[in-house]
């Protein structure tokens, strides 16, 4: 049996937000921490708390998935339903803001699924193109989203003093669905 053909895309509800930032704070740790001073737990603290997710939960404009494989949730998927790319005023994007997974989970095409997960929300909305930012520290990121269509069209460089400032530089991301 192929491996992602046990993957359940499944919607995340604001009652749920308690769970995601467990999840969050399981996952995080295992890719980031490289980047930050204090090891990311500023960051952790501002993104991935529970009341923040149950914000970004009841946006409307904000959907995440839960990307349960063999019964077990070990990854998610956080989109921006209509946002433009930043410098642009190109209406009909979709952000693909997050796509992370566990570990133990990755490498699996797992990530390819929900890529196409958030290609077929953007073409049901009409969204012309879906974007995304990446560290350009993450090779295997790039490496990902190229082999999927995305093509790189800008830079941006985030400000937070937490973090080094030799991996501040993220590259925006795009991929037409035309």
């Amino acid at each position: 049996m192929n491996q992602t053909t046990c993957l359940v895309i499944e919607p995340v509800l604001p009652e749920q937000a308690g769970d995601l930032s467990d999840l969050c704070l399981r996952i995080y740790p295992q890719y980031f921490t490289y980047l930050w001073d204090d090891g990311g737990s500023w960051y952790v603290d501002h993104s991935y708390n529970s009341i923040k997710l149950e914000t970004e939960l009841n946006d409307p404009n904000v959907r995440y998935f839960w990307a349960v494989w063999s019964g077990q949730r070990v990854g998610y998927l956080k989109l921006n339903l209509t946002k433009p790319l930043p410098g642009t005023q190109a209406p009909g994007g979709l952000e693909l803001e997050r796509i992370y997974f566990l570990r133990e989970a990755a490498g699996k095409g797992l990530g390819t699924l929900l890529i196409q997960h958030a290609e077929a929300i953007a073409r049901q909305q009409g969204n012309d193109y879906i974007w995304l930012h990446v560290m350009d520290s993450s090779l295997d990121s790039l490496a990902f989203y190229e082999k999927r269509g995305f093509k790189q069209v800008g830079e941006t460089i985030l400000p937070f003093p937490q973090m080094k400032p030799e991996y501040r530089r993220m590259w925006q991301m795009k991929k037409c669905l035309c």
